[in-house]
């Protein structure tokens, strides 16, 4: 059975981007065990800005190999890369999804479709990044809400250069 896993990285003070979605403080010179993280990921899930941001950032597109859902209320069917899928779909394809595979899905944001996941209680495994470094302001990775949810500890990862990777798994 498959896994929804949120795996990102966030700036010590809580910020997946500052608020032009500029991702410059983010370092990128080692791999922090993203390639085998990646290797384990069948299905790639993320919000429309986020899906429009990529184009920005990167000169080709990053999961071409990857089944792609675009969470968005503004547009329907697929384009070349992406299945663009309605919020009120995403139970039911969850469901199918870990049902059909045993590979994970990846939950790569933004805080928006993170507070959905979050509210429909969809998401497994919490992979948080966090880079020792203050950005003082832009989005952040989790939006204010009513909602608590426990969470357990079950791994620790830190990096000579400070990096920490902290995964958790919904308290059952």
């Amino acid at each position: 059975m498959g896994k929804v896993v949120l795996y990102i990285a966030q700036s010590l003070d809580g910020y997946i981007s500052r608020e032009n979605g500029d991702i410059d403080w983010l370092r990128d010179d080692q791999d922090y065990g993203f390639d085998t993280f990646f290797e384990s990921v069948n299905t790639v899930i993320m919000g429309r800005k986020t899906y429009e941001h990529i184009f920005e950032l990167a000169e080709e597109f990053p999961y071409k190999n990857k089944d792609v859902y675009v969470v968005s209320r503004m547009k329907e069917g697929y384009d070349e890369y992406a299945t663009y899928i309605q919020p009120e779909q995403i139970s039911p394809l969850i469901e199918v999804l870990k049902n059909d595979q045993d590979k994970t899905i990846w939950l790569v944001g933004g805080a928006q479709l993170i507070y959905l996941f979050i509210s429909l209680d969809l998401i497994d495994e919490f992979q948080i990044a966090i880079q020792p470094t203050l950005i003082g302001n832009g989005i952040p990775l989790f939006e204010k809400n009513e909602m608590e949810q426990q969470l357990d500890l079950t791994d620790v990862k830190k990096f000579d250069d400070g990096m920490l990777i902290l995964t958790y798994r919904r308290h059952q």
